[in-house]
């Protein structure tokens, strides 16, 4: 470690800095057909929940889910479009009330995956999550 001070200056042309090369790959079309389609055409996981035979059916009014894992976590480039992958129950869309809270639900679902934390949520008649507690 050296004793000198910042300064605004920059370091001479060349000096402490490498360029690799990239190329890119040309897919064959059979392997194009491999890919999950585009984010204009798909709305909602095309995966299955690991665990999970079948869909859990959309409930008729408030249902609070507890001790539950979640096993996936799904995103798109589309607003308000984020779901996540329950055990035992499958996929569930997080609410598309807000911006802030889609954000904000996928942002704490997002470290309950990581931390494999059991989590407590609230579904609503309309089949979202609109809230959700991590443990």
């Amino acid at each position: 470690m050296t004793d000198t001070a910042p300064t605004h200056v920059p370091p001479p042309a060349g000096v402490g800095i490498h360029v690799q090369s990239l190329s890119l790959q040309v897919l064959s079309t059979d392997e194009l057909k491999l890919l999950p389609a585009g984010p204009g055409k798909q709305a909602m996981p095309a995966h299955s929940v690991t665990g999970v035979a079948k869909q859990a059916a959309v409930a008729a009014g408030t249902t609070w889910q507890s001790q539950k894992n979640i096993v996936n976590q799904w995103t798109i480039n589309q607003d308000r479009n984020s779901w996540i992958g329950v055990a035992g129950i499958g996929w569930q869309k997080l609410s598309t009330a807000s911006d802030s809270g889609c954000v904000a639900l996928s942002m704490i679902s997002g470290n309950a995956l990581i931390t494999k934390a059991s989590v407590s949520y609230r579904t609503e008649a309309d089949g979202m999550v609109h809230e959700i507690y991590v443990f």
